[in-house]
C-alpha cells in the first residue's frame, strides 16, 4: 500500500458504500484496495494478490482510452479474463493522471449510475489525487538527487566519479556499495512517447523485483541505464537473466513491431569507482545487439570476445581506411556475398577446408574455388598468417559498418 493516507480514503469510501473499491497507478498496477464485501470477481482478486493485472489484459484496458477520461465512466467486462463490469474515475490533480478507482459496476452506462455515487466516488477520487500528487513530487525529487548522482559516477571526469560516490555515501542512495554491474538498455530508433513510458516501467519492474535501495536509473530518449548494487557480485547469469525481464517487460508494453530493443550488460565491478568501466561495457555489448543479429537481444560484454576491441574502432572512416582495394572491392560487391560468407566460415574455423565445406555443404573443390577468387579480387595470400588476418579483421570490422550484410 502507497500509505495510510490512501488506504484510509479507500476504507472509508467502501465502508460508506459497502462495496470493494481499488486504486491504480496509471499502469493498471494497484495501489491501495479495500476489504471485500462478497462483490469483487476473480481479477480483483487476483490483483490483490499479484498487485498487477496480466499484461495482456493491461494492454487492453489501456488501449480502451481510459488514460483520456475526464471524468467517471463504465469499462465493459471481459469473460475470458472474469473480468466484471467496473465505474472507472480518473485521478488527476493539476491535470496530470495519477490513477485509476475503481468499483465494480453492472449497470450498461455511466447514465445509469446513481449521481449520489458519483459524487462520492468522484470526491474519493479528489482526495486520492493530492496524496498521489505529494508523493509525485518527492518522488520525483528523490529521483532526481538520484539521477544526478548516477550521471556523475559514470562521467570519464575523475572529479564527478569522486563527488558522485560521496553523494551516494552521504545520502544512503544505495544499501551496499560493495559491488556494482550496469545494464543499458537501448531501442533502435528514436521512440515515441509509448516506447519512453515503457522503458521506464520496464525500469521499474525490475526494481521491484530487486532489494530495496539496490538499483539506480535513468532514462534519456531510447537508452535506459541501470546501476545494480550489491554485498556480492551480481554475476554475468544473473544480470542476463534480469536484462531479458528488462526486455520482455518492455514489449509487453510496447509495440514490438515498431521497435528492437537490445540489452548490454556489463561485467562486475568493485564498489562505485568500477561503475564507469561496466557501464561502458554495457553500452558497448548493447551496441553489439543492435548491429549483430548473431548475439540476441541481450548480450554481455564478456561473450563480445574480439567485438570488444573492435568496437571501439570509428567505423566513421573504416571503408577508406582498409589498406587494400582490392578487400574493399570484394566486401561492397553484393554479387561477392558467396565469396564474403565462404571466406568467413573458412577464416572463423581456422582454414579447416574440411569442416567449412561440411558447413557449407559443398564439395571442398567448390570451396578451393571460392577462396581463390577471393585472392584474386583481394590481392591477398590465404596461405599467408598475416593477410589472414587482414581479411579476418576486415570480415568483422564490415559487421559492425552501416549498410553492411549482417
Amino acid at each position: 500500500m502507497v500509505g495510510d493516507g490512501i488506504q484510509a480514503v479507500v476504507d472509508a469510501l467502501a465502508t460508506r458504500l459497502g462495496r470493494s473499491v481499488a486504486v491504480d497507478d496509471p499502469a493498471i498496477r494497484l495501489i491501495a484496495a479495500s476489504r471485500h464485501f462478497g462483490d469483487e470477481d476473480a481479477l480483483r482478486v487476483r490483483s490483490v494478490l499479484d498487485r498487477q493485472i496480466p499484461a495482456e489484459l493491461q494492454q487492453q484496458v489501456l488501449a480502451s482510452g481510459i488514460s483520456d477520461w475526464t471524468g467517471p465512466g463504465i469499462l465493459n467486462g471481459d469473460a475470458q479474463y472474469d473480468f466484471a463490469p467496473r465505474l472507472c474515475c480518473p485521478v488527476r490533480c493539476n491535470g496530470i493522471l495519477l490513477g485509476f478507482l475503481w468499483l465494480i459496476e453492472s449497470v450498461g452506462t455511466i447514465d445509469d449510475v446513481a449521481p449520489g455515487l458519483i459524487a462520492l466516488v468522484e470526491e474519493a477520487a479528489d482526495s486520492i489525487a493530492v496524496l498521489l500528487y505529494r508523493k509525485m513530487l518527492l518522488h520525483e525529487r528523490e529521483r532526481s538527487q538520484a539521477e544526478s548522482s548516477l550521471r556523475l559516477l559514470l562521467s570519464p571526469d575523475r572529479e564527478d566519479r569522486a563527488r558522485a560516490v560521496t553523494e551516494i555515501e552521504e545520502d544512503s542512495l544505495l544499501a551496499s556499495t560493495a559491488h556494482t554491474a550496469v545494464l543499458v538498455a537501448e531501442i533502435d530508433r528514436n521512440p515515441g512517447e509509448d516506447a519512453t513510458v515503457a522503458l521506464e516501467a520496464a525500469a521499474e519492474y525490475v526494481e521491484r523485483r530487486l532489494t530495496p535501495r539496490s538499483v539506480l536509473g535513468f532514462v534519456r530518449g531510447r537508452r535506459l541505464v541501470l546501476l545494480v548494487s550489491g554485498a556480492r557480485p551480481l554475476g554475468d547469469q544473473a544480470a542476463r537473466e534480469l536484462a531479458a525481464q528488462l526486455r520482455d517487460r518492455f514489449f509487453q508494453l510496447a509495440d514490438s513491431a515498431r521497435y528492437r530493443c537490445a540489452v548490454g550488460v556489463g561485467g562486475d565491478a568493485q564498489g562505485l569507482e568500477g561503475a564507469a568501466d561496466s557501464h561502458r561495457q554495457a553500452t558497448t555489448a548493447a551496441r553489439a545487439a543492435l548491429l549483430l543479429p548473431m548475439f540476441g537481444d541481450v548480450t554481455s560484454w564478456a561473450s563480445l570476445g574480439p567485438f570488444a576491441l573492435l568496437l571501439r574502432i570509428d567505423l566513421d572512416q573504416l571503408t577508406e581506411d582498409l589498406p587494400f582495394p582490392g578487400v574493399r572491392d570484394l566486401l561492397a560487391d553484393p554479387e561477392q556475398q558467396i565469396l564474403v560468407s565462404s571466406l568467413e566460415e573458412f577464416l572463423d574455423r581456422a582454414g579447416d577446408v574440411s569442416r567449412t565445406a561440411a558447413a557449407l555443404h559443398v564439395h571442398r573443390t567448390t570451396l578451393y574455388h571460392r577462396l581463390k577468387r577471393v585472392e584474386v579480387i583481394t590481392g591477398l595470400d590465404l596461405d599467408n598468417g598475416l593477410d589472414r588476418l587482414t581479411l579476418h579483421l576486415a570480415l568483422k570490422l564490415s559487421r559492425l559498418s552501416p549498410g553492411r550484410p549482417s
